[in-house]
């Protein structure tokens, strides 16, 4: 029921993703002889772009009207139409999109017209969110709490005791998680519709209905009515109102798959599975915890939920894994990235979880009326996973965010040696710095470029200026570099002393 649900609203339209530039017109970073009339984005997912989020400065911080702005290429293709012609001097093109895994990604592209040959010198563009992260987290703590305590929980009874269906507790604790996951589902809205419109001030009806045809719009709003329904007709044990309440919990259960990295259309439809089984198999795992601490005075079939609960983590684990593996990359971010860092976090929780639960079944084997210290401690530890999760799925995964430096020695034979650094591996901006140990070397030249097959640059020389450092070393140090694309990319250094020129190149991968 889930998967078909799922196909029914990716089958509606084009989903967009975690965004970036994959070329650009102009070229990042490029030096035109004459203004260009259009400016291109090519991205990788389609996208939403947010309204009056583009935007044309120079250097001084003057704006630059644009005629038009629109998506074309199925929404791949941001198209920016300039008014008038651009004097001599450095630019920056900026604009924003919301992606279909709900995040909000800032876009840019910098050049220069004319006589004017170096890059200007830009701030932070990407900018703060229409609506701050700290009010994203507690709403997406209540989608993740409703779910377990409505869909999980309904999942979870299901599977190992039936009968509790339809209860007076049950359907306390039911109608509570459906009342939850309303409110959570609502207030996700309309951050997505402020993000959207730009600014709280700005919604407009043209943002909510552009929210609202997104797979996640569509998945939102079913989860929403069904919720509703449920809310006022309670799951029970009868035809009617136990079909609503399983179709109340396909549709929560793929809400959250869209709501967050599970929207990528990047690898699709592997990370959206992925997320999908790993949102159904937690759900039900803290649904029956849900069960065992809220609901059942005496905890029957324990037997049965072991079974039950056993594959449902080894499911959950699973599929967290497969996640893992696409998110990280390499595996170098799992230990220096906020996203790599808070899912080990998370995963120490869940082992923890796990092990306390192992004890509160075998604690309420002997005793089925007493909660064990172990229950209390499993949910406390619930509580946490789901609060982490929510933090995790509002970080950008850590394949996007990772970066480190490159530090190599450069022999060009005898004493001749060049210590080069460049500062990050991320495409874009980059700082090479070169550094001659020797005090004596006021007369050595030094030029560097970059080549790359992959990215189809032939050549791509290097500014470089000179300086000498506190403690005598000679240092060059780039101006205005900017690596345009990723892939494999060669750095061939000259060097000469006098006594002739010398090269010496190396590769490294650009992100």
């Amino acid at each position: 029921m889930v998967v078909l649900t799922a196909g029914s609203l990716w089958a509606a339209t084009p989903a967009a993703a975690h965004a970036t530039v994959v070329a650009s017109t102009p070229a990042d970073g490029a030096r035109l002889d004459g203004s260009p009339t259009v400016l291109a984005f090519d991205l990788n997912e389609p996208v939403s772009l947010v309204d009056g989020s583009t935007q044309l400065i120079d250097v001084d911080g003057t704006h630059y009207p644009l005629a038009d702005q629109r998506l074309e290429g199925g929404r791949q293709r941001i198209v920016l139409q300039l008014a008038e012609t651009l004097p001599d001097g450095a630019y920056l093109a900026t604009a924003r999109v919301v992606s279909a895994d709900t995040h909000v990604v800032s876009l840019s592209i910098r050049f220069t017209v004319g006589s004017v040959t170096e890059q200007g010198q830009w701030t932070d563009v990407g900018g703060q969110s229409a609506v701050d992260r700290v009010v994203l987290l507690p709403i997406k703590i209540l989608v993740y709490l409703g779910t377990v305590a409505s869909a999980g929980l309904l999942l979870a009874s299901r599977w190992s005791w039936p009968e509790t269906v339809g209860t007076p507790r049950f359907r306390t604790v039911y109608r509570a998680g459906a009342g939850l996951l309303i409110a959570g589902l609502l207030g996700r809205f309309t951050v997505l519709v402020a993000e959207q419109a730009g600014a709280v001030a700005a919604v407009s009806w043209s943002a909510i209905t552009t929210i609202a045809r997104t797979p996640f719009g569509i998945a939102l709003a079913m989860a929403a009515v069904l919720s509703m329904a449920t809310f006022l007709r309670l799951p029970a044990r009868h035809r009617d109102a136990e079909v609503i309440g399983l179709f109340q919990a396909a549709a929560a259960i793929v809400a959250v798959t869209l709501g967050g990295h599970g929207g990528s259309t990047n690898l699709w439809p592997l990370p959206f599975v992925a997320t999908l089984l790993h949102v159904y198999a937690t759900a039900v795992w803290l649904g029956g915890v849900t069960v065992i601490a809220l609901v059942h005075k005496a905890v029957p079939h324990l037997a049965r939920w072991h079974r039950v609960v056993v594959g449902h983590l080894v499911l959950a684990v699973g599929a967290g894994v497969v996640l893992a593996v696409l998110q990280i990359r390499p595996f170098a971010a799992l230990f220096s990235t906020s996203y790599g860092i808070t899912l080990l976090v998370k995963a120490g929780l869940v082992a923890a979880a796990i092990g306390a639960g192992y004890a509160a079944f075998r604690a309420l084997r002997v005793r089925p009326r007493h909660r064990t210290h172990a229950v209390l401690v499993e949910t406390t530890l619930a509580l946490l996973i789901l609060g982490l999760t929510s933090s995790l799925s509002s970080l950008t995964p850590a394949r996007e965010t990772y970066t480190t430096n490159i530090a190599t020695r450069l022999d060009f034979g005898g004493s001749d040696t060049l210590d080069v650094d460049i500062d990050t591996v991320r495409r874009g901006a980059q700082v090479v710095t070169v550094r001659d140990r020797d005090p004596g070397s006021a007369d050595v030249e030094v030029g560097v470029e970059f080549s790359s097959a992959q990215a189809n640059v032939a050549r791509l020389p290097v500014e470089l200026v000179r300086d000498r450092s506190a403690d005598g070393a000679v240092v060059w140090r780039s101006d205005g570099l900017i690596v345009p694309a990723p892939g494999r990319w060669k750095v061939t250094v000259r060097f000469d002393r006098g006594r002739g020129p010398k090269l010496a190149s190396f590769f490294y991968e650009v992100l």
